[in-house]
């Protein structure tokens, strides 16, 4: 098993046809035998925000903002709810994601403990096809 390592990495990403945003200090791992660099989506996100920024200001060229990477300091409990039902029908993410016709990487990121950003209409597809019900509870936040 080899180690990844935290890097920074300048990367140039398409805004729109024809204009390109080059980024610098963005966040990545890098695997060390392929030499690839991997974002997190709270990266991905922050870059798109970026994009955005680039193209409404004209900009080709900006420095990565750490700050407008999302911070959730706790796993999303919805994530940890759906993983544990896939796994008590005895279902995988490929099988999800062949049931609901999307690519399994979305069904990754569904089921990815940092993934605090499901939808309501999400979560009954899954529940569809788990053969469940969707129930939600709000209690009070723990102080």
């Amino acid at each position: 098993m080899t180690k990844t390592s935290e890097t920074l990495i300048t990367e140039t990403f398409k805004v729109r046809e024809g204009h390109f945003l080059t980024v610098s200090g963005v966040p990545a791992t890098l695997d060390p035998q392929t030499g690839e660099a991997s974002l997190s989506m709270g990266v991905m996100r922050a870059i798109d925000a970026l994009k955005r920024q680039a193209d409404a200001q004209g900009l080709t060229e900006l420095l990565f903002d750490a700050a407008l990477i999302p911070i959730h300091s706790a796993p999303d409990p919805v994530s940890r709810e759906l993983r544990r039902a896939m796994l008590a029908r005895g279902m995988t993410g490929a099988a999800i994601a062949r049931a609901l016709g999307v690519k399994p990487p979305l069904v990754s990121r569904w089921l990815s403990s940092s993934y605090h950003e499901h939808s309501m209409e999400t979560l009954r597809r899954i529940a569809e096809v788990l053969d469940m019900d969707v129930e939600v509870t709000l209690k009070p936040r723990a102080s």
